[in-house]
């Protein structure tokens, strides 16, 4: 389309920096919960799975799951940024049945976690690289970015209505891989359709950067000031390491040779960094060993690293 409906409008809240915390697909899980808390982390990037609370179109939505979530992460005193993520598959692609599901479904999700003092939310996931998230790997990135931006703007309505003290994060783009589109062009076309007034903070995933953070955060800058709003705050909100040997301190015990250490030595460069992932999302041969701990929760020396790495 040669437009897309917007009504955006600024937050009042300035957002934080120094922000360190851990993404996880299975934060709901009460293992994982005790995990995280132990880590001595204290903000947690959790899913509000859309499909899971609401699989059917106009059906009821049930939030029990993540109600325990957050409750049992703020007794702990864990920030929440809660993702408003996945489509639910039975509305196929009929963008007015997903822009008015996704509104009812926002709006419900943002007065209910707003009384349980969650503020922050990430719209989608890595609208740049289909299926993590946003849409299914079958879905072409390039041809919906313009829902995605519509589905940005309806949030920004919903959180600015609901949520006086609400941050609008945009959904974390990828980095240069996959299938996954530049982010120069991701953001080109997100600008073109006004999304740089939808939300507060610039979400970014610097993977392919190790070592390389400050050159991650000068390409989003240039994107940013391209855009003409430079002083966005931007949050790597996900990045992680899979070679668990690496990032043992009895292998590695320095930041020019560990991994993680030198991750979290660079951290600074943007006002938050989320480490994936807490536990590994599975226990299939092949599948990325991503997690501090393994899909059975026994903790890996990588946690130890993490507790260290994060230690004031």
């Amino acid at each position: 389309p040669e437009s897309v409906p917007l009504s955006c409008s600024p937050g009042s809240v300035t957002p934080g920096t120094g922000i360190v915390g851990i993404s996880d697909p299975n934060t709901h899980e009460p293992g994982v919960i005790e995990l995280i808390d132990d880590t001595g982390a204290r903000w947690v990037r959790a899913e509000l799975h859309w499909s899971i609370i609401q699989p059917e179109p106009d059906g009821p939505m049930d939030f029990g799951t993540y109600d325990a979530m957050v409750d049992a992460y703020r007794a702990r005193d864990i920030q929440v940024l809660a993702i408003l993520t996945y489509v639910p598959p039975s509305l196929g692609r009929d963008w007015d049945a997903i822009d008015a599901g996704f509104r009812a479904f926002a709006t419900a999700a943002v007065e209910r976690y707003a009384a349980r003092g969650v503020h922050h939310y990430e719209v989608f996931n890595e609208p740049n690289l289909p299926g993590y998230g946003w849409l299914t790997d079958d879905d072409d990135a390039w041809t919906h970015l313009p829902d995605y931006t519509r589905l940005l703007g309806i949030a920004n309505e919903v959180v600015r209505d609901v949520d006086p003290q609400g941050v609008v994060v945009l959904g974390g783009i990828a980095s240069d891989q996959h299938r996954g589109l530049p982010l120069e062009d991701t953001m080109e076309v997100l600008d073109g359709y006004g999304a740089a007034d939808c939300y507060d903070v610039f979400g970014y995933h610097p993977y392919g950067y190790q070592n390389q953070f400050p050159e991650a955060r000068d390409r989003v800058q240039a994107v940013l000031d391209a855009g003409g709003h430079p002083d966005s705050p931007v949050w790597f909100s996900e990045y992680g390491w899979t070679d668990q040997r690496s990032m043992d301190l009895a292998v590695n015990d320095t930041v020019a040779t560990n991994p993680m250490l030198a991750a979290f030595a660079q951290k600074d460069v943007a006002d938050a960094l989320f480490w994936f992932s807490a536990r590994d999302y599975s226990s299939r041969p092949g599948t990325p060993t991503f997690g501090l701990a393994d899909a059975d929760l026994d903790r890996r020396p990588s946690f130890t690293t993490f507790q260290r790495a994060i230690a004031p």
